[in-house]
Formats: C-alpha cells, sequence, structure tokens
C-alpha cells in the first residue's frame, strides 16, 4: 500500500528490515541455544549484516527518490502525447 499517509517503496523495505532483525533478537532472546546453531548464525548474519542490509537497503537508498519523480513526471508527458 501506498499513497498519501502511507511510505514509499523504500519506507516498507527499511520497515522489512527492521522486523527481520527484531525477529532475529527476539529469536534469541527467547531460545538463547539459537546461538549453537550453525544454520541460524549463517541466517542471522546474512540477514543482519550482509544479505539484505548490505544489498537491498543499499540498492533501495541509494537511488534518488528524485529520479523516480522525474521518470513518473516524463512517463505522465509521454501517456499524455500518446492519447488522441
Amino acid at each position: 500500500m501506498t499513497g498519501p499517509g502511507w511510505p514509499d517503496a523504500r519506507g516498507w523495505i527499511g520497515i522489512g528490515q527492521y522486523g527481520l532483525t527484531l525477529i532475529i533478537v527476539i529469536a534469541i532472546i527467547c531460545q538463547p541455544a539459537l546461538l549453537r546453531v550453525d544454520a541460524f548464525l549463517i541466517l542471522a548474519t546474512a540477514i543482519v549484516i550482509t544479505g539484505w542490509t548490505g544489498s537491498v537497503l543499499a540498492w533501495a537508498y541509494a537511488a534518488t527518490k528524485g529520479g523516480g519523480e522525474l521518470a513518473d513526471r516524463n512517463a505522465t508527458i509521454v501517456e499524455k502525447q500518446v492519447k488522441p
């Protein structure tokens, strides 16, 4: 959901990343034995540090918001030209 009062795609990506990190922290607090499971540590590290944070968030926040707005304006101009 986007629109007035709702976050844009970047906001949803940030909210999702925060949620994933929060789930990992809560899982560790509730089940400290997870810290001895290599598979959990690999996934937690990938989510919190490397994979999502390093890739998805970097992509989402490196793109300029103005660039997206410019693309929307250009698309509107093209649509007006195409309509009879």
